[in-house]
């Protein structure tokens, strides 16, 4: 699996009931990323960790389920 090199973006993490999820402002994500289309959601699935490569979770948050985790 290649490197890709981290960026910093402020988001905040919540959880209600069996859902997290991880909230941006659209501000605050890089320009590409800013409207809908492939670069915010490839940001999107790596925020959450999907997919895993060691398979232990679907998600990446801790979680069982990629439906319980959101963007």
């Amino acid at each position: 699996m290649a490197h890709v090199p981290q960026i910093k973006i402020p988001a905040t993490y919540m959880r209600g009931g069996t859902s997290k999820g991880v909230f941006f402002r659209l501000q605050d994500l890089p320009q590409s990323c800013q409207v809908a289309g492939a670069a915010r959601d490839k940001l999107f699935m790596r925020v959450i960790g999907s997919p895993d490569p060691y398979s232990a979770h679907i998600d990446g948050m801790g979680g069982a389920t990629s439906s319980t985790s959101k963007c």
